[in-house]
């Protein structure tokens, strides 16, 4: 493995739902439990980059966990809310470095605090941290209530989107589940951390459809916001620097479709149900489109 694979594979997004909150626990994605699961211990260390750390209890069950016991002060502490995402990267002996993007993406300011009142309200002892585990072990429950979507997760997540500046059709919340719109949240704003200053974008979840004419619709409100009603096509460049001129279908409700010549597009990407696509705008006048493709 590559040391840029290795980098990515330690590190992972996680998107604050209402759930979170109200549940007060973090779930870490499987696919880094099954790397990484076996060498953390019982306790977690979090490390804002100011450079304080907290000390956050590990629930295990399974092959999940949970970052439990002393992680609702470091939400407390950081004034995270739902609609903010986390990046967590782990720096090996259960330390995690982590940093924390607000609904507009952007990095926040890390509030200080006195050091003993975080020393106070952080710390916890092995044997706290080993009775509240066994309480929480005997609650078989926990398990059932986590993996239940929160009823109004999906409207909550599209707007997380707009409020960012990501334009996505509210067709995806009838199509797909919380856990997919997740995984898109997660990518488009990880695409604006790491682009701070972004041109207007647009994303889809890419689903083979027996129209391909109507596989990517561009939302009205990025449309009507972006590109000129008398516009009959637009460029795409792939991540090659290889580019179309596709025709786009207008809907009488004001958003479009990439029509002829996408389907050679999706052929030449690879792109398989799942995958998530970004269009970045980056020339208005004759409206020429990025293509960042995310496979699944």
């Amino acid at each position: 493995m590559s040391s840029s694979a290795a980098e990515t594979s330690s590190m992972f997004y996680s998107m604050i739902l209402p759930s979170t909150i109200h549940n007060k626990m973090l779930r870490i994605p499987l696919k880094f439990v099954g790397q990484f699961g076996d060498e953390l211990s019982s306790i977690a260390k979090l490390a804002v980059p100011d450079g304080r750390v907290w000390q956050v209890g590990l629930t295990k069950f399974g092959r999940k966990i949970w970052f439990d016991q002393g992680w609702q002060n470091f939400v407390e502490s950081q004034s995270i809310s739902a609609g903010y995402f986390l990046l967590f990267k782990y720096e090996k002996n259960s330390i995690f470095r982590v940093l924390i993007f607000d609904m507009t993406a952007c990095e926040i300011d890390y509030p200080y605090e006195d050091d003993m009142a975080c020393e106070m309200c952080v710390e916890i002892s092995e044997e706290q941290f080993k009775h509240e585990a066994e309480l929480l072990s005997r609650k078989r429950k926990m398990e059932d209530g986590l993996e239940r979507d929160e009823p109004n997760a999906e409207p909550d997540l599209l707007v997380s989107l707009r409020k960012s500046g990501i334009y996505i059709t509210e067709k995806y919340k009838e199509l797909y589940s919380t856990e997919e719109l997740e995984r898109a949240v997660y990518i488009a704003r990880a695409f604006k951390a790491t682009n701070p200053k972004p041109n207007p974008l647009f994303m889809i979840i890419w689903k083979a459809n027996d129209k391909p004419c109507r596989e990517v619709y561009a939302p009205a409100r990025f449309a009507y916001q972006y590109v000129d009603e008398d516009s009959k096509s637009v460029e795409v460049q792939a991540p090659s620097g290889r580019k179309w001129s596709l025709g786009i279908h207008w809907r009488a409700t004001g958003g479009f479709f990439l029509a002829k010549g996408w389907a050679g597009v999706s052929d030449y990407v690879h792109l398989t149900e799942g995958d998530i696509c970004i269009f970045e705008l980056v020339r208005h006048r004759d409206v020429v489109f990025k293509l960042h493709v995310f496979h699944q």
